[in-house]
């Protein structure tokens, strides 16, 4: 029998798979790890990932799983993963669905075909940064689906999203186009908007090619030891009128509608017998649905010896965007009704129907009425406003953890229940859902509905009482703080100006716990500046402040800061625009961007091809403010002062940062009055010109990637260790220093050298974490963390321990056989 799970829960149900498969599956991700691969590692999970494609291309699908990654909830992507023994599939690619992903273990190493309903942000803001983690893991080649412009994407994206190990494919489908393979077999259906003839038209006039120069900057070549080539003058003008500047709009959206291959019935030994078939392998070629001649001449048919095939069922996926639509999609019914309550097998009726279509469009009478014809026993699952948990279920069990350190630097996240609570009236099952989760729809014995992933605080907070050492460390803390806590209320906290709230802590790719690099400065109550603003910075706003207060903040941004053109530190830029602007409309103030030049090369490509943005934002370059330091208006309304840059080491165009800001309300703990300089790093190694610009800074936020060490590989990767960031932050006689920018492999904590961990964190010093606000008062108090949150995630501590003993042994044998003393030396284990 056919089985298809639809995961709701990623503990409710477990993917069973034939045990040869399983195999072959475990020893390839044995191969890719967690990390990102280099090119010799890629090429070898490549070849690995083509064998095992060959392997299992003839086999029929067992258990088809459809896996609810995002579900559309405020700051959550509405993304859904169909995955095989043998393949897997993806709809749709927000923000976020990679973090998604990796947090709930789902596996892209098999990942081929992804498909597109739209290519608007909202469907396709995840696309760069799946198609990088995928291509450390070895996949091959990928294939976009969708509307018109997917190919374009990464075209404009070509310096700062490098996918030279990877084949990225985008085709044009048309209505009636069929992609067929060894799973199933998917009719592409286009939707057209009813619009004006006006076309071709050029972008914005205001956005003249001088001002977005083509940007053929190679941002990763110092971690190939490669000098960047200068582009002559002639290039370059060649590459700008090679770009295709006419404004393109979004005409046209595509449904799926998808049909599971029939699944051979079950071989009948006892026929095989009665038809002279003898043991061995022609068994599993009529198992296999193939036709045998035996020895003796006679030719035995599968289907003689097999029971009937099991039709595969039918599932749909919907996403109409707004009423200009409609007009076409009932023009279109006949293609959907094949498959609705009139169809003429049972088999052939819809078993569900995936609606990515927003809310309001539900409401429609057309929209009614299409879900109206279709039978009783079809399902229908809403990805769109009508849920509400993302399903970033790690991020709030950590933060349930933190929180028992301190409640107001580490609050709880506030993911409320929104007021999206009335379905569309039709006769129809509608079935929210939520992040992560399994829809059954020919579910194995004992496995009822679909369950949907839910918060267990008492679980969470359980999992502390079963470490050693923290309830004593716990108890030392509270101590410790108590005249602070009693001093730092909320009333008092609210009134304390600047404000340091991070967003996003994590180097390179996001994890479940660290996303990647966003740090919000609030000014005032009513002004807000944003440090970097790497891919989901708007989901970690929505979370950590809820739907009622996020808003207020949102609108609160008044300008953002873009370090450098690294993918983590700046995709998540339109993402923030597009909210503001779906929020706030015409009343929704224009952002000052501060960022390197080459940045609008991107954004008036997006802006010509994909969305109208240019209007959202004025640029004002970095490097203008080298020499002189940035003052206007509008900065002194939000109380910064003054906003200067240097050049620091790292990519091309990297910049560091100096702000000057008015401080606000009583600190007592600090007893800062006046001005306040906040000197951001970005990504650097040491360097000198950060230390001049950062001079006696009251805060020094500065990245502290890899463990000390590591220092080879962070000079090659022109990151800071631990040591050099808390060094530089002395050398420039900062007041006090955040660390952050970790790389992924201390997702929890850092590791400090051992005498370091002996003497614990120096006064001035602190670690950040996501969801994490920073008053000034609490700065003096942040070094007294570090015990409890050593004995929090002892766990992980001692698997880094572990991990450096190993490459400290390593590095000895090494040594020794360099140096011909073979075995003789000790090892640091002992």
């Amino acid at each position: 029998m056919y089985k298809i799970n639809c995961l709701v829960n990623s503990n409710v149900v477990r993917l069973i798979v034939p045990k040869r498969w399983n195999t072959t599956h475990k020893k390839l991700h044995k191969v890719l790890g967690k990390m990102p691969l280099d090119p010799k590692h890629i090429a070898e999970a490549q070849k690995q990932r083509i064998k095992l494609k060959q392997k299992v291309s003839k086999v029929s699908p067992g258990i088809v799983n459809l896996q609810v990654l995002g579900c559309g909830a405020l700051g959550t992507p509405a993304s859904v993963y169909l995955f095989t023994d043998q393949t897997r599939y993806l709809f749709n690619c927000g923000e976020g669905t990679q973090r998604l992903a990796y947090e709930h273990k789902t596996k892209l190493s098999c990942l081929e075909n992804i498909f597109m309903t739209r290519t608007n942000w909202e469907r396709i803001g995840g696309l760069p940064g799946i198609c990088l983690t995928m291509q450390d893991v070895g996949v091959p080649a990928v294939s976009l689906h969708g509307p018109p412009g997917l190919d374009e994407l990464f075209k404009a994206m070509r310096r700062f999203v490098i996918l030279k190990d990877m084949k990225v494919e985008a085709s044009e489908y048309a209505t009636g186009d069929v992609y067929e393979d060894h799973v199933m077999t998917l009719q592409y259906i286009v939707i057209n908007r009813e619009t004006s003839e006006s076309k071709g038209v050029e972008c914005d006039e205001e956005l003249s090619q001088e001002e977005a120069p083509v940007d053929d900057t190679d941002y990763y070549a110092y971690e190939r030891k490669k000098e960047t080539p200068q582009q002559t003058q002639q290039e370059s003008a060649k590459n700008v009128r090679s770009t295709d500047w006419t404004k393109r709009e979004e005409n046209s959206v595509m449904a799926y509608i998808c049909k599971l291959k029939p699944r051979h019935g079950q071989l009948s030994l006892e026929k095989c017998v009665d038809h002279g078939v003898p043991p061995g392998p022609l068994l599993g070629q009529l198992k296999n649905g193939n036709d045998i001649t035996l020895p003796d001449g006679r030719v035995v048919k599968s289907a003689d010896v097999r029971a009937p095939d099991d039709p595969g069922p039918v599932f749909m996926f919907i996403d109409i965007p707004n009423r200009e639509y409609l007009k076409d999609f009932v023009g279109k019914a006949e293609l959907f009704a094949k498959y609705q309550q009139q169809a003429t097998e049972e088999a052939d009726q819809a078993i569900f129907v995936v609606h990515f279509t927003p809310l309001d469009v539900m409401h429609c009478e057309e929209y009614r009425w299409f879900m109206d014809q279709f039978s009783a026993s079809t399902r229908h699952i809403a990805l769109n406003e009508v849920n509400s948990f993302s399903g970033y279920i790690a991020a709030h069990r950590i933060q349930y953890h933190l929180n028992q350190l301190d409640e107001k630097i580490f609050p709880l996240l506030r993911e409320e229940n929104n007021e999206y609570n009335d379905p569309p009236a039709s006769g129809c099952d509608l079935v929210r859902s939520s992040s992560l989760s399994y829809m059954h729809i020919r579910p194995p014995k004992g496995i009822d509905r679909a369950q949907e992933a839910s918060l267990n605080p008492a679980e969470y907070l359980s999992e502390l009482d079963l470490l050693p050492d923290f309830k004593e460390a716990l108890g030392e803390l509270k101590q410790r703080m108590v005249q602070h806590t009693e001093r730092q209320t909320a009333s008092v906290r609210a009134e304390q100006f600047p404000r340091m709230i991070f967003l996003g802590t994590g180097s390179s790719i996001p994890n479940k716990t660290r996303n990647v690099s966003a740090i919000l400065i609030l000014t005032s109550k009513q002004s807000s500046i944003l440090l970097d603003c790497g891919e989901g910075t708007v989901g970690q706003i929505w979370r950590f402040f809820g739907k009622s207060h996020a808003e207020a903040v949102l609108r609160s941004i008044k300008a953002v800061y873009i370090s450098h053109l690294h993918a983590d530190h700046h995709l998540g830029l339109i993402g923030l625009l597009q909210a503001r602007k779906k929020l706030f409309g015409d009343d929704c103030e224009r952002l000052t961007l501060f960022a390197p030049e080459q940045i609008s090369y991107w954004l008036r490509l997006y802006d010509c091809r994909f969305e109208t943005i240019n209007k959202d934002y004025r640029l004002v370059k970095n490097a203008d403010l080298l020499e002189n330091p940035f003052v206007d208006e509008r900065l002194l309304e939000m109380g910064i002062k003054e906003i200067a840059t240097c050049r620091v080491r790292h990519c091309p165009h990297s910049f560091g940062v100096a702000l000057k800001v008015a401080s606000v309300g009583t600190h007592p703990d600090t007893k800062i009055e006046g001005d306040v300089k906040i000197t951001y790093s970005g990504d650097t190694m040491p360097c000198e010109s950060l230390i001049a610009l950062g001079r006696d800074s009251t805060v020094l936020i500065h990245e502290a990637t890899m463990e000390d060490e590591l220092a080879a590989e962070a000079r090659l990767k022109m990151h800071s260790t631990l040591s050099q960031a808390i060094d530089q932050g002395r050398k420039m006689n900062a007041r006090y220093t955040l660390l952050t920018h970790f790389s992924q492999r201390y997702a929890k904590i850092p590791r400090l050298r051992p005498e370091q961990q002996q003497s614990g964190l120096g006064t001035d010093l602190g670690i950040a974490f996501d969801n994490m606000e920073v008053t000034l008062d609490d700065l003096p108090t942040l070094c007294q963390f570090y015990p409890a949150l050593k004995a929090m995630f002892i766990s992980h501590f001692e698997e880094m321990e572990q991990k450096a003993i190993k490459r400290g042994n390593k590095r000895l044998r090494l040594e020794s056989v360099k140096n011909g003393t073979g075995s003789k030396a000790c090892s640091p284990a002992r």
